[in-house]
């Protein structure tokens, strides 16, 4: 019998057990933080609903400091461990829903809710391949831990404390990335700029805001400026639009002042070359206009250093690895403020061969004509590549390439997962080449089918790398 077959019956019950989950709306939530609820009380109930689930099924189960769960099974005296790196957090719901995020729905064969893909429906696809093998009573000489997190979408808080109480795994792989097997993730590092906020003369940046988060194409950016003549502003900025049929904006005269909105294409900032940065597009259009001091410096650097270059060449960045590819820029935060600061969030990508201190170098000796300074965030993380001779990759490459009729080889993510944590880990699923992608989006959703779909190629795949 193929596995898909094996799988296919426990679909309702995935299903109903998943919508237990998706439920329930676990957010950061820093207003019910507390030594029992590190990351608020929402977090703790998801991480109780899957011990409840774990001792229906008869696994071994605990917690690390109120942050991770660990569900077990095989021999709990196995000198090594095979993990499967899951988190449980989500996103805030956002707008634009034709749903309510939280009650759960299945329609057209899709299932919606906040964390359908990303990644409550993974994680329970990989807890139902656990419980297939405990249900058959499979015999393994590896134990395996399915080991829940609670912080990815923040600051990854989480998993490092779990591993100094609990030790590293053998290997693992987490089902937060794509098939087939990503046994590279580029490094990422975010860097912060500064400048003064002086602004004078006849044209005046009152107000510049675009982007929320470093690692998101902004898809928006507004503007305030006082100018000698607004009429000009307006007419050049709908000049401007026309010449890019990604663009739309509008424009208004209200207290002397000229206000700005112009939309790009919000992206994830792994691959910005999938968004039209709202941000440096319009200080692009701005610096056009003879703003002086230090907003002018804001908007030439947005403008014309970082604008429309991804691959940061401007900056002398431009880096190539033929194994993990090009280094990437992504501008994702643009403040400033006549009675503030001015403020450039830069996320960079990059591979194997290039390390922070060569970005924060390179940056920092180009900003000598921009009086900035630079700061490095913390919370950055080196580039991470599985050899793929190693039993792992290849073990799961195989796999998926049985059950799929699909032969692909190992890749490399922008991306970045929990299984960077581990010496040996790889992304595995549950992203399919042929969904589209819908994680932190409106209306996200997964394809019901894929539920036992993975938990097939998850079930098969912890068997060989356990048994």
């Amino acid at each position: 019998m193929e596995w898909f077959e094996r799988t296919k019956p426990y679909e309702a019950d995935l299903i109903a057990d998943l919508n237990q989950i998706v439920k329930i709306p676990s957010i950061l939530d820093p207003n019910t933080q507390s030594d029992r609820t590190p990351f608020g009380v929402d977090m703790a109930r998801a991480l109780a609903k899957m011990e409840e689930l774990a001792a229906r099924d008869g696994f071994r189960y605990g917690r690390v400091d109120n942050m991770v769960t660990w569900i077990e099974y095989g021999p709990a005296d196995a000198a090594e461990t095979v993990a499967i790196l899951t988190h449980i957090d989500i996103v805030p719901a956002g707008e634009g829903w034709l749903r309510d995020p939280f009650k759960p729905e299945i329609l057209d064969g899709l299932y919606f809710g906040r964390g359908a893909a990303d990644m409550k429906a993974d994680l329970m696809s990989a807890y139902y391949a656990m419980k297939y093998l405990a249900d058959h009573e499979i015999t393994l000489t590896r134990k395996i831990r399915l080991i829940i997190g609670t912080d990815e979408e923040n600051g990854w808080r989480d998993l490092p404390r779990y591993f100094e109480v609990e030790g590293e795994p053998t290997m693992g792989f987490s089902p937060d990335g794509a098939f087939p097997v990503v046994n590279g993730e580029k490094a990422f590092q975010t860097v912060q700029l500064r400048f003064a906020n002086q602004t004078t003369g006849d044209y005046v940046l009152r107000r510049f805001i675009a982007g929320s988060r470093p690692n998101v194409v902004p898809g928006e950016a507004r503007a305030r400026v006082s100018v000698p003549n607004p009429a000009q502003v307006q007419n050049e900025f709908a000049t401007y639009l026309a010449q890019y049929p990604f663009l739309s904006g509008q424009s208004e005269v209200r207290d002397q002042e000229v206000r700005l909105l112009l939309k790009g294409v919000q992206a994830h900032g792994a691959y910005p070359q999938d968004g039209e940065n709202a941000g440096t597009y319009l200080a692009n259009f701005l610096r056009r206009f003879a703003f002086n001091a230090d907003a002018k410096t804001f908007l030439d650097f947005i403008g014309r250093v970082v604008h429309d270059d991804i691959g940061a060449e401007n900056l002398g960045l431009r880096y190539h690895d033929d194994v993990m590819g090009d280094l990437t820029l992504n501008v994702g935060v643009m403040r400033f403020s006549q009675n503030g600061q001015g403020t450039i969030l830069l996320n960079f990508r990059y591979p194997q061969g290039v390390n922070v201190q060569a970005v924060t170098t390179q940056v920092q000796r180009h900003l000598g004509d921009f009086a900035a300074t630079v700061e490095v965030w913390p919370g950055g993380m080196e580039p991470h590549l599985v050899p793929e001779t190693d039993e792992l990759v290849g073990t799961l490459s195989l796999v998926y390439a049985k059950q799929t009729g699909m032969y692909m080889n190992p890749r490399t993510s922008n991306g970045g997962s929990y299984a960077r944590l581990l010496k040996r880990g790889v992304a595995f699923g549950g992203q399919f080449p042929d969904v589209p992608v819908t994680s932190h989006q409106a209306n996200e959703s997964t394809p019901v089918a894929n539920l036992t779909r993975s938990m097939a190629i998850f079930a098969e795949s912890l068997l060989k790398l356990a048994k």
